[in-house]
């Protein structure tokens, strides 16, 4: 056994990976997105990107998303210690994170962490009763950090212009899929640029095209022999019709108007919807709503787009709450120490509560007996406690249903296959004496005293129902004799 923990403390083999050669020339490690650096630009084209209507709308589908669920803060236990470190949390909520901003601004700021790949926020702590924490808390320009090859983010700065590394607790971190070969994250916008080339590339000369073909093309007739003065007029005239929709020509000139024909679809806006749909799966995860043309609905398309869309919804706030939780682990380290368990943001999802676990957990309360702790733990309602006010519609758990009162022949056990001969006969004959009572009855009234003497402890709403449909039944036979 010390052998093996011995040779698993030597990390050699693991350091010889690096290339020593390439890490001493290199101290920061480039952005690995080869879409960007092959086209030139940076990431200051996605906010060129963002300007665009339909990405715009598909963003403020993902904004709405992100801040239209509340949150909470749940302490890391039950000790003191851990009530102590989420009393001083949420005490932080009680200002601005900025002066320039609002916690949901940096919300959001955060999470556009999968639009751009990353996001990097820094922390100025302050001394408050006793205490440290954070004054600021504001993003940082792209341009200002960076990555080694070690994934540590280097600050950039007009002494360090290289970058140095980032002390500890005194940044968040927010990247979107990276990995060791790309610790920049994978933007989602950069997914959209090429796309997005191509639809304001096509955008232009469909401009053109409607400007040159939207309206009918006037073409203007002269005699042979006419001379070039007198064209240049008419040309004039043309130019005119086309601006004014009125001008003057000569009597023995003519105008006919062209007007062209089209059928279906431009090529033009062919390109413009194929570009607007790629770009829809990337920001939204539409596949199946996102192909979807010519008006045509589907129901299938759209639940499997928003399934889709709510799934990528959750991931986004998973980021935010992991950096939020970031937060609370350096305040609740520098106040109380690393044996304290800081406090957790979790997001309240409404649509965790389905209609399918409580009908599940239901029709297994029918089967059979469950625990009450299980149905809460299924649908996330909270337990109520001794005293509180409640809203209940059904049966108390754990304790046995209330019994109604049986017929006569139904008392006690059945233990043979006469017994059971006896009980369904005894059925049968009740059911007779039921439809005679209803047959006697010229109203449900009538039919319901009828029956109440015969079972003087039935529950009447039952009764009721049974008559309705026997009296249902009765009138089908009666149209059906009729015919």
């Amino acid at each position: 056994m010390k052998k093996t923990k011995k040779a698993l403390l030597d990390n050699s083999i693991i350091e010889r990976l690096n290339d020593d050669q390439l890490v001493g020339m290199m101290h920061e490690l480039p952005d690995t997105d080869e879409l960007l650096r092959k086209a030139g630009v940076d990431q200051e084209v996605y906010n060129e990107i963002l300007q665009d209507p339909h990405v715009m709308g598909e963003v403020r589908q993902i904004y709405s998303s992100l801040l239209g669920f509340k949150y909470e803060l749940q302490a890391g236990d039950e000790s003191n210690s851990a009530q102590q470190a989420l009393e001083l949390c949420q005490s932080i909520f009680k200002k601005r994170p900025h002066r320039t901003m609002r916690w949901n601004d940096l919300f959001w700021s955060i999470g556009k962490a999968p639009l751009t790949g990353r996001r990097v926020h820094a922390i100025n702590w302050q001394e408050k009763n006793g205490k440290l924490i954070p004054a600021q808390i504001k993003d940082i320009e792209a341009r200002k950090y960076g990555f080694n090859y070690d994934g540590e983010l280097l600050i950039k700065s007009m002494e360090t212009p290289i970058g140095e590394v980032a002390p500890d607790m005194r940044f968040l971190v927010t990247r979107h899929m990276p990995d060791a070969s790309n610790p920049y994250g994978l933007a989602i916008l950069s997914c959209c640029f090429w796309s997005w080339m191509f639809k304001n590339g096509g955008l232009k000369f469909f401009v053109r095209f409607c400007e040159r073909f939207g309206q009918p093309f006037p073409i203007g007739k002269y005699p042979v022999g006419t001379l070039d003065t007198d064209i240049d007029k008419l040309i004039a005239s043309l130019q005119q019709l086309a601006e004014d929709a009125v001008a003057a020509i000569p009597d023995d000139s003519s105008i006919d108007l062209l007007e062209v024909k089209t059928s279906g679809q431009l090529p033009q806006e062919r390109l413009i919807l194929l570009m607007n749909r790629e770009m829809s799966k990337a920001l939204t995860s539409q596949t199946a709503a996102s192909e979807l043309t010519g008006g045509d609905g589907s129901r299938a398309a759209s639940q499997t787009h928003q399934g889709r869309t709510d799934q990528n919804a959750k991931a986004d706030r998973s980021l935010v709450a992991d950096t939020a939780n970031q937060l609370f682990e350096f305040i609740t380290i520098v106040n109380l120490g690393e044996d304290v368990p800081p406090p957790t943001l979790k997001y309240i999802d409404k649509k965790q509560i389905s209609k399918d676990d409580v009908e599940i957990t239901v029709q297994a309360a029918k089967a059979a007996p469950i625990k009450a702790d299980e149905f809460y733990s299924r649908t996330g309602f909270t337990k109520p406690a001794e005293g509180d006010e409640t809203i209940f519609l059904g049966a108390d758990f754990g304790k046995e249903p209330s019994k109604g009162a049986v017929a006569e022949f139904s008392k006690g056990k059945i233990t043979k296959v006469q017994d059971w001969d006896d009980y369904e006969q005894s059925i049968s004959d009740l059911i007779d004496q039921v439809k005679a009572a209803i047959k006697k009855g010229d109203s449900l009234e009538d039919a319901l005293d009828f029956i109440a003497k015969l079972v003087p402890e039935s529950d009447e709403g039952v009764l009721a129902h049974l008559v309705s449909q026997e009296l249902e039944v009765e009138f089908g036979k009666g149209m059906v004799e009729a015919k």
